[in-house]
């Protein structure tokens, strides 16, 4: 057991020296998280206004709060769709706004899209997640 943990971390530890492409490859098979985040206006994801990556332990990518996103993401196990942050009242005027997550959370495959009534339900409701 504990030669395996040895084996385990020396691979781990050797990926990330041969370089970021390598490390990637090796965190990938042991449940990586790397995500493209975007969002569009209207009802369909097409074309997108914004769109970011978003990497989790350590906390990067070219998301503007990844680190934030990262935090709330953790307490739903990575499901979008439990997000809830309840921040604040929204006005209920319909200018949609349409959001997606491809990529893997913790080596698990995500495919998300969700259209939100406006931006500030889509803010209230994910908080950072896409404020990309």
């Amino acid at each position: 057991m504990v030669t395996a943990a040895v084996t385990l971390l020396a691979a781990v530890g050797a990926a990330a020296a041969a370089g970021p492409g390598v490390a990637n490859a090796a965190a990938g098979r042991y449940g990586a998280t790397e995500m493209v985040l975007t969002v569009a206006k209207g009802e369909s994801t097409k074309p997108a206004q914004r769109r970011a990556s978003l990497t989790c332990q350590p906390a990067g990518g070219t998301h503007r709060q990844a680190r934030g996103a990262c935090t709330e993401l953790a307490k739903v196990g990575g499901r979008f769709d439990r997000l809830q942050l309840n921040g604040g009242m929204c006005t209920m005027q319909w200018d949609p706004v349409t959001v997606t997550a491809t990529g893997r959370w913790k080596g698990r495959k995500v495919a998300y899209q969700h259209t939100f009534g406006n931006s500030c339900t889509l803010t209230t409701t994910t908080g950072p997640v896409f404020s990309l």
